[in-house]
């Protein structure tokens, strides 16, 4: 190859590089939509379902549901109560933490891992829409784990799958 050639070919590798961006982010999203989990959410980072009864009522299984898998209930934080106290009217939002001390303490104990105790504990919203609709929300934990390091990730995952049980056994005993 002679050193004439070589802008050439460079221009046109990079010309060509940068005609496959588009259809290298348009094959990213695909992929994107093909992990998450179906999820009536507005945002792929973030899972929803509709839960077939009232607000207490979800609330109350729910917490039965994580007792049963094991996990313990840390608090809950009633948003539209504590936001009408500073003149706000909402529909009822309750963000419910909950924690896995198993998968908790295998993030924390390491200094390398430590790093995600501000996603530590778990936190689930049920809310209720203003057409009264009853919403569990929480993260997609699999899209997250996705983004985190192999040892992270995994523990993410299974915690994730632990949770992912747990709202669908609320949602089956509420039918």
């Amino acid at each position: 190859m002679t050193l004439a050639a070589r802008p050439t070919n460079l221009r046109g590798l990079v010309l060509a590089l940068l005609l496959s961006l588009p259809l290298l982010a348009f094959g990213a999203l695909q992929a994107v939509a093909q992990t998450a989990p179906a999820s009536g959410s507005p945002h792929p980072m973030f899972l929803e379902d509709t839960s077939p009864a009232n607000l207490p009522r979800t609330v109350e299984v729910f917490m039965e549901e994580v007792r049963a898998g094991g996990w313990s209930h840390l608090t809950t934080h009633n948003m539209a109560g504590i936001l009408s106290t500073r003149g706000f009217t909402l529909d009822p939002v309750l963000i419910i933490e909950v924690c896995s001390g198993r998968h908790s303490a295998a993030l924390l104990a390491n200094d390398e891992t430590r790093f995600v105790a501000s996603m530590i504990p778990c936190r689930v919203a049920i809310y209720q829409t203003s057409d009264d609709r009853v919403i569990i929300s929480r993260m997609n934990a699999p899209m997250m784990a996705e983004m985190m390091p192999p040892a992270v990730a995994e523990v993410i995952a299974a915690s994730g799958a632990e949770m992912e049980a747990i709202i669908q056994n609320t949602l089956a005993r509420l039918k």
